[in-house]
This record gives structure tokens, sequence and C-alpha cells, in this order.
């Protein structure tokens, strides 16, 4: 984070939420299982190879040419070494990350995974730790396909034993704040979906790859939810005015409303940065003001009547900054420039003005740790096809793709428990449940009330339009008259019969 203190990190952490993105949206899901698996010290440094399958007869040559057995030998290693997880595949750039691997974690004190093990509700429980522990497993390594098979042929002794998955340590729940107000909600929504993706056929029945990226894409659109709604804290729901897809960029009037509606969400965590600044200040000064004292050798803060403290270590001290003091002459050109000290002896602030010009010298607004912090929407959200453009361009919309349209398809109707349902009740349940607003109706003409924004009615058609085109695309898209859908999954769709 770059505040030099490991403590006031983790503090910094728990009061916005987060600490910074992982990238990519893979290794956040690595890190998020890494809270509930640990790698296994006897057979960590076991690696197989062709001979111990040969020995065990699970593998058998009949081969007489002694240049293609070796030649088999050298294929199947190379195979399984990549296949075991030591190695990460390209192909046409897409990044697949095979069976979770130790070297494959991120170590950190505080990042997004930890917000996402306390959006879990109850799981300080020991019960319920063990629950979402059985049914990742299960999850991920459970099925007669793909991955899963080849395990469970190649590695059959080396079954699921509890015993050494056992909870090393109970974890604090570092954020308060997803036990109140409508964070509350958005958990007990994670938990419900988290599950219903772990367990429902729409999910398990598919290929090891495939359950991983969504459960990879399930988990990054958490950490978006999370960042809406931290704009709406004291109110009900954060919303997204969300185009149909990134293709519409040339419709300015909606394309000005999703920069609005994303840059104001992205605002929160400047206010929040200033605001922790201001009760770390809080704690250490009675006092509703700072007042600076302007040598012509040195810069202090006075603390009490008597009694002043050099600036960089009061700044040390009170916002536990990494600002080394034995370089302190080197700052206080831009201290005296950004305070405005030059030619003034002292001068007092408002707390809040202290906080401010403080956070203007060290960069922070501009800096790593504003930036780590709100990068995680950008991060997590370009990862999943939800913010475009994808490039550094800093006027950025939330747009649903293909991708993740093809996502929300497939776990509405879980929850539905039908391979079918109609496209209104889809858009209904994207607005209700997620705050993704694509359909104007009057509860839309509120929430656009509300937002202070203005979206002419010819623009959610051409919005409504974009969605159908990707319906189609992902073969999700079932036309029952020229004003009338219903979607499906791909797998599900020859099967339709209209009664």
């Amino acid at each position: 984070m770059g505040t030099g203190d490991k403590n006031n990190e983790n503090k910094l952490a728990a009061y916005i939420g987060i600490s910074g993105p992982d990238t990519p949206k893979y290794l956040l899901a690595n890190n998020f299982l890494a809270e509930f698996f640990r790698d296994d010290a006897q057979d960590y440094e076991k690696q197989y190879t062709y001979e111990d399958f040969l020995k065990k007869k699970i593998i058998l040559c009949e081969e007489d040419d002694e240049r293609k057995k070796e030649q088999l030998e050298e294929s199947f290693n190379n195979f399984f070494r990549r296949f075991s997880g030591d190695a990460l595949i390209v192909s046409k750039n897409r990044h697949y990350y095979f069976p979770l691997k130790p070297q494959m974690l991120r170590s950190s004190k505080t990042n997004l995974r930890h917000l996402l093990y306390c959006m879990i509700p109850g799981i300080e429980n020991e019960d319920v730790y063990h629950d979402v522990q059985m049914r990742l497993y299960k999850y991920l390594y459970s099925g007669a396909d793909g991955v899963s098979y080849l395990m469970s042929v190649i590695c059959e002794e080396k079954n699921f034993d509890e015993s050494r998955w056992l909870r090393l340590n109970k974890r604090n729940h570092e954020f308060e704040m997803l036990k109140e107000g409508n964070f509350k909600k958005i958990c007990e929504n994670f938990k419900e979906d988290l599950f219903r993706l772990l367990g429902h056929p729409f999910f398990i029945r598919l290929d090891f790859y495939k359950r991983y990226d969504y459960l990879a894409t399930l988990l990054n659109f958490y950490v978006v939810q999370f960042i809406i709604n931290k704009k709406t804290v004291g109110v009900n729901k954060g919303y997204v005015l969300c185009q149909g897809s990134s293709h519409l960029a040339k419709c300015e009037a909606y394309h000005r409303a999703c920069v609005q509606n994303y840059a104001e969400i992205r605002f929160v965590f400047q206010t929040e940065l200033k605001q922790f600044y201001i009760e770390c200040l809080a704690e250490k000064q009675s006092d509703n003001h700072v007042c600076v004292v302007n040598e012509k050798d040195n810069i202090f803060v006075k603390i009490k009547e008597n009694e002043q403290v050099e600036f960089i270590k009061f700044v040390r001290t009170v916002f536990h900054s990494s600002f080394n003091e034995e370089a302190k002459l080197s700052f206080y050109p831009s201290i005296r420039k950004v305070f405005a000290l030059e030619g003034i002896s002292d001068k007092t602030y408002s707390v809040e003005e202290f906080v401010m010009y403080y956070i203007d010298f060290s960069s922070a607004r501009k800096g790593s740790t504003l930036t780590k912090i709100s990068s995680a929407l950008n991060t997590c959200g370009k990862d999943i096809s939800f913010v475009f453009p994808k490039t550094r361009s800093k006027h950025k919309y939330f747009a649903l793709s293909p991708l993740l349209l093809d996502f929300f398809v497939r776990l509405y109707l879980a929850k539905e428990m039908s391979s079918y349902a109609y496209l209104d009740n889809f858009l209904s349940f994207l607005q209700e449940r997620y705050g993704i607003c694509i359909q104007k109706n009057e509860r839309m003409d509120k929430i656009l009330k509300n937002l202070h924004v203005k979206v002419p009615f010819q623009e959610f058609r051409e919005n409504e339009r974009a969605l159908i085109e990707n319906l189609d695309e992902i073969n999700c898209l079932i036309r029952l008259s020229d004003s009338g859908y219903v979607i499906t999954l791909p797998e599900e769709k020859g099967e339709f019969i209209l009664l």
C-alpha cells in the first residue's frame, strides 16, 4: 500500500474495504481458494513421472522401438508436468491455469481474497467454513470429466482426505462493514450465488476449466458489486447504467451516462482515503486545527502550546507514512509549496485542510495508495468484460459483454431451476439483484431521477437491441415473435418446445 506500516495497511484496508487488486482474475480465484486449502508438506516435493505410472501398471507400453519409447516417455512427462500446474498454457490470447499450485498463490496481509472470504455470512463458524471448503473441493475436482477424470485415474491413491485440509487458524473478520446495511444483503446474495454455482448441474456438469472460469467470474463480479455499493452505503442499493455491448460506444448520450456512473463510483475512494486520514489525525490531535511552524532550516507541527514535532516525524507517527526522516530536507521545498508556507513563519489549518494538503504533498491522490485501491474496480471489471474500454483510457463505462452475459444467463436459469425463462424476467433479475440497469421501466425512471441522469428512451431501445444481439451471439436466445424472447442455455436450445 505504500504507507510504510503493515498494521496501518491492514487498518486502511479494513476501513475502505480493499487494499488493491489481485490480477489476473484467476489469481484472485487462487487466492480465495488459498483461504480454504493449504499445500500438503509431505507431497509438496513429489514429482510424478512416466516411470511411476509404468511401475504401477497404470501405463502400459508395447512399443519395441527404444527411440519411440523414449519419445513417449518424454512426451508424457512434458504433458503431465504442464497438466499438474507447473506451467501456464496460452492459446489465442486466453490464459488457462491448471490445477492449483502453491507457486500460483500470492501471500499478502490483506487483499481482495480476504474481502471475499469475509463476504460469506457466518464464515467465522467452523461448520460454515468446512461446508464451503468441501463444496469448493467437490466443485473443482469431483465428477468424471476432464481434469477430474485424469486425476482420479492417474493419482487415484491421492484421494481427498479431510484431515489434510485442517483450518490452520481462525481468521479475523476484518471487514465489519459487511455485516451492516446494504452490504448485508450483498453478502447473502454472494453466499447464495456461490453455493448455487458450486452445486447446480448447469455448472458442475461442465469441464474443469469452464467451472473454474465461472468461479473466477463470480468472485471478480462480487468485488465490483462491493465497490458499486460503497457509493451508496446509506441507501438501499448501488446501480450501474450498463449498455448492452461495447460496440455502442458511438452512442454518445448513453456513453456519457456510463462514464459519469463509473466516475462517481470510483470517486468514493478519494473521499474515504481523506476521511481515514482525518480519523487518524483525530486520534492524536484533540484540537480541530493544526499549526505548522516554518523555520529557515526546518518545519514543525505544533502539538501543544510549548511542544512541537518535526513535520516528517509527525506524519510518520500520525499517518504511518513511509517518508524517511533522514531525507527530510529534500521534502521541505514540496511541503512549503503545497502548504503555501513560502515567506510565512507559521500557519494554522483545519484538520480537513491539513489532510488534503498532506495527500497532495505525498502524492497519495495520484500515487500508489489510492491507485491500488481504486484500480480494483477497473481491474476486476475489465477481467470479466464488464468495464470498457480495456485500454488505459480515463473515460470508462460499464458494458455487459457476451462473455459476462453467458455467465448471468446460466446463473439465473440455475436459480429458476429451469432451462428456459422469459427475457423480461431475466432483465428484471439483473436490475433487482445486481443493480444492472438495461431496460426502461417505472423503477428505472426513479433510479435515473435519483442519479440525476437523463437517458432518452431511444437509448434504452438501442441498449436492448444490443443485448438481444449478444444473446444471439452466445446462442442463448429463442425468438417467439418480433417482441417476445426466451433465454436458454446453448446446450438446451435444441430441446425447446413451445406448448
